[in-house]
Formats: structure tokens, sequence, C-alpha cells
């Protein structure tokens, strides 16, 4: 029998799982190229990085730059941009994990009389060790968590903040103190400078709050003084000149409720569809199913015992109630912008699957067995993602223009030229995968120019053809579905170097002649 004050076992456990985690997230890293966004994230960083005062060129196209400022500070350790981009998404789900870990035990000693917070979470850690080590160990191995923590996308960041967001507000929903309400806020205004979905934190926080102090509202102020610190932090964006751009493309992603009221079930159902495609390939429906009926039996063993704490059912708003209103009000639905939902998601299926089998032993063995489809999933991913299928909400980052097979090496190949002659690259699109995926590759190279051709030309551009009369080496980089060029100009150049993508497409570079 394991005594719970068996520290050696927990100091072991510990670093077994600190090792699983970077381990996992480290291992070919890149075997997926670049995504577009994550190249147009990675350029805006290294711009950052060059020019001091471009910090808010992300406001551009509406997009809050803290994730961009994380990655240009990286840049000064790591010199591969997509590895350095992805680098912080694996810190990002470190703290996500050390987040869960926390706040599944504090939840199950939520009724606990201590009143010190400090010694609070030091007890809860130690008495409820054994769950908070199952939720980490289904945060490493969900398919979900592990693609995410690998890609370099702010996302990711949000998802951290919401799970200290969440921790930071049980923990001053039960001790009410000024400082606890200090830091909460922090967490937030951080969080609203990485993306606007930030703002659920915010209500959610106010939210929790309220309801598990519905018989003492005198101290409601503290998650107030908590959303006006979040508030003035995200004012910082501000002293960027294109402040109201980042209100102008959150319509580009939401519908107004005006729009809902004229068709309430639309998008509603077919989203709900995609998430349950979406939570099968990255969760699996085994989990999600033993997940579900764990959690019942949980929740009537609470009923029964008279033990059911609203801690309990705020953990769960906390989930279902910002999926649901993507669900509703999103245009466009990806894994991705529900990511920030999975950290409460997993503490529910690490609490229903707690259920099963009183032997430690056999508990292992069952959720090991519900594992192994998301094991071989993991590692086809890390291993051979070329031959991945995804959900279709998801291709992008393996399939069409959006995914960046090739780029890299298309990209040496330029800088080797470069070394002999000056290069002058003309790429399909003027923003994305092309031409900052490449972008990145040759960032202040010397004798190497890249520049956006736009899409559907048909010619070979003026100031390409200009560029080759004055000698220097000209190449057009394009993906082959994507390929216009009329055969009179298509004759005047030669395909020097392809490269494959999945669905029989390909990048081509092609020379001028």
């Amino acid at each position: 029998m394991i005594k719970k004050n068996n520290w050696f076992l927990k100091i072991f456990l510990i670093i077994l799982l600190v090792g699983l985690y970077f381990f996992s997230r480290l291992q070919n890293l890149t075997a997926i190229p670049v995504f577009g966004d994550e190249a147009i994230y990675i350029r805006w960083s290294q711009i950052i990085k060059s020019v001091e005062t471009l910090r808010f060129i992300p406001q551009t196209d509406g997009k809050q730059p803290l994730f961009m400022w994380f990655t240009a500070v990286i840049f000064k350790f790591i010199s591969d941009p997509l590895v350095a981009g992805r680098f912080i998404s694996i810190l990002a789900g470190f703290l996500s994990l050390v987040g869960i870990f926390s706040i599944i035990c504090i939840l199950i000693s939520f009724s606990s009389i201590e009143k010190n917070p400090l010694k609070f979470i030091f007890n809860s850690l130690k008495d409820n060790f054994y769950l908070g080590f199952l939720s980490s160990i289904i945060y490493i191995f969900l398919p979900f968590s592990f693609f995410f923590d690998r890609m370099a996308l702010p996302d990711n960041l949000l998802s951290m903040f919401g799970v200290w967001s969440l921790f930071f507000t049980l923990l001053l929903s039960k001790f009410k103190r000024l400082d606890l309400s200090l830091i909460l806020g922090i967490i937030l205004g951080l969080a609203w400078l990485t993306k606007s979905p930030a703002i659920y934190f915010v209500v959610l926080a106010v939210f929790s709050f309220i309801v598990l102090n519905l018989k003492n509202l005198k101290t409601a102020y503290l998650p107030i003084i908590s959303s006006i610190i979040a508030f003035v932090i995200y004012n910082i964006l501000r002293l960027g000149p294109q402040f109201q751009m980042i209100a102008l493309r959150n319509q580009d992603y939401i519908w107004s409720i005006g729009e809902i009221l004229k068709h309430p079930f639309d998008p509603l159902r077919p989203h709900l569809g995609d998430a349950l495609v979406i939570f099968n390939q990255y969760i699996s429906l085994p989990i999600l199913i033993f997940g579900l009926i764990g959690l019942i039996l949980f929740f009537i063993k609470k009923i029964r015992n008279s033990k059911l704490e609203i801690s309990h059912l705020v953990l769960i708003s906390w989930f279902i109630l910002p999926f649901i209103s993507n669900c509703i009000f999103a245009k466009v639905f990806t894994a991705r912008y529900i990511l920030f939902t999975l950290p409460p998601l997993i503490v529910l299926i690490t609490l229903g699957l707690s259920v099963f089998f009183k032997k430690t032993i056999f508990k292992i063995i069952f959720i090991s067995l519900l594992f192994i489809p998301n094991l071989i999933f993991i590692f086809n991913l890390s291993t051979k993602p070329f031959d991945v299928k995804l959900p279709n909400t998801e291709s992008g980052y393996l399939e069409g223009w959006t995914s960046g097979w090739g780029i890299q090496e298309a990209a040496q190949y330029l800088k080797d030229r470069s070394k002999q002659a000056n290069v002058i690259v003309g790429t399909e699109g003027n923003f994305g995968t092309l031409p900052d995926g490449f972008q990145i590759y040759t960032n202040q190279v010397n004798q190497l120019t890249v520049i956006g051709l736009g899409l559907g030309f048909t010619k070979i551009p003026s100031n390409l053809t200009n560029a080759f009369k004055y000698g220097d080496e000209v190449y057009i980089l394009i993906n082959k579905s994507r390929l216009t060029i009329d055969s009179l100009d298509l004759d005047k150049l030669k395909l020097v170097k392809f490269y494959s993508k999945p669905a029989n497409d390909q990048l081509l570079l092609y020379q001028l002649q």
C-alpha cells in the first residue's frame, strides 16, 4: 500500500511528468512545416525584434501582440524561427499542465477550513497528488493538447492564461483577499493582450465569484477590481496607432446578436457537428464516453453523500458556457478557437475516469487502454505527419496553400544561390504562408529579396522581368494548385525545384530564363 506522504515517490513522479512532457513536445518539433498563421506571427516577431517602433505591427491585422512580443525575446536564444515560436507554446503548455494539476487538487479540497491560502494550496497538492498526476498524464497524451503545444499560435498562450484565471478565481472566491484579486487582474489583462476571447475569462471570473459567494456579496468588489486591472492592461494597446483594427477584425470572426436571432440554430448545429468530429480525433470518443459516465457517477455519489459543491458546477461553466457561445457566434469554427475550453474539460474527464476501479493498478491499465488510439495518432503526428488525415476544419495545417511543405528547403536553396548572385524571389500571395513563411527563413539574408505577387496573376510581373534584365537571378515560388500563369509566359520559366505536398499538390520553384 502506497502511503500518501511518500515524498520520494511523489518527487519521482514529478520528474517523470516533466520529462515526459518536454520529451513529447520537443522531439521532431518541426516535423509539421510552418502553417500560414504561424508564418504571419513569426514574421511579425522578427520585425518587432528588428524595429522597436513596430512593436504594435500585429494591430495592422487586428491582432493583440503579446505572443509576438514573447517570441521576439526568444529569438535572442533560439535562431531557428519556427522552433522559437513553437517553444513559446511548449512553455505555455507546461504552465497549463501545472495549472490543471493545481486546479483539480484545490477543487477536491475546496471545502477545507484552512484560512491561509499558501497552506491550503500546499495541503491540497499533498492530499490530492495522485489525482493531479492523473490529470497531467491525460494532458500530456491527449492529441488536442499535444498538437497545439507544438504550434506557434497564440491560442495556447491564451489557454494557459485561462487555466490560471480559473485557479486564482477559485482561490479568490475562497479567501477573498486583495492580493489575490490583483494577481487575477494581471493574469486576465495578459490574457486580453493575447487574444480577444479572454473576455470570457473576465466574465466567468466575476460570475464564478458571485455564484460561490451568494451568501456574502459584500466582497463582490474584489473580482470587479480584477476586471478593472485587466481593462487597464488591455488599454496598453491604445499606444499602437491601429488599436481600432482589433474591434473591426473581431467582426470578421463572430456573428452579431441580430444575425443570430435571424438564424438561431445556424451555425449552432453545424458547429456542434464539427466539434464532435474534432473531439473524436483530438480526444477520442471512448475517453469522452467513459469520462461522461464517470462524471455522472461522481456527481451522483457526491449528491448521495451531500458533498456536492458549487465549485464543481462552476468548473462545468468554464467549459460549457464559452464552448456553446463559440458554437453560436463563431463564423469560422476550428479546434484552436475552442482550445481554451480544453483545460476545464480535462479536469472534468479526470474526475470522471477517477471513479473507475478502486485499485490503482486497475485504474492505470483501464486508462492506458483508452489512450492507445491517441498514442498511435500522436506518434504519427510527430514522425510521419505527411500521411496524417485531420478533420476538415483542421486540414489547412497539413494540406492546401496554408501548409508550408518545401518552404524551408526552397529558402535554403535560394540562400545558397544568394552567395553567388543577387536573388529576387516572387511568391504567390501578399500575406500568409507565402511570402511570410519564406521570409522567416530568409530574414536579413544579403542579396535575397522577397516580393509578394498576389494571387491569380497570368503574366510574369514586370518588376521581375526588369530585375532579370538587370542581371539578377529571378525566381517564382508558387503552389501548383494555384498556378495561373499562361503557357506563353510559363515557357520563359524553368522548374528548378519542386516539393511534394499532401493531396497531390506541389510547391514549385521556377527560375526566369
